[in-house]
């Protein structure tokens, strides 16, 4: 006959390990992501800095003129 479906406290110490592997490589990929939205965040900010410097000059030239 089949066998009955296994419960989740069946589980074989295999398909633990599996699953632990899947998380920690989910928990590398998290940090990676998390890392690259910093860097990202780092350079909108530089970028938004740059911006509003080369606006203000610009505005400083026009009054000149």
């Amino acid at each position: 006959g089949t066998a009955p479906p296994l419960s989740p406290f069946d589980m074989s110490a295999a398909s633990v390990s599996d699953v632990n592997d899947r998380l920690s490589a989910l928990e590398l990929r998290v940090q990676q992501q998390e890392d690259e939205l910093t860097v990202m965040k780092a350079a909108l900010a530089d970028v938004l800095r740059r911006l509003a410097a080369s606006e203000d000059s610009a505005a400083a030239a026009s009054k000149k003129g």
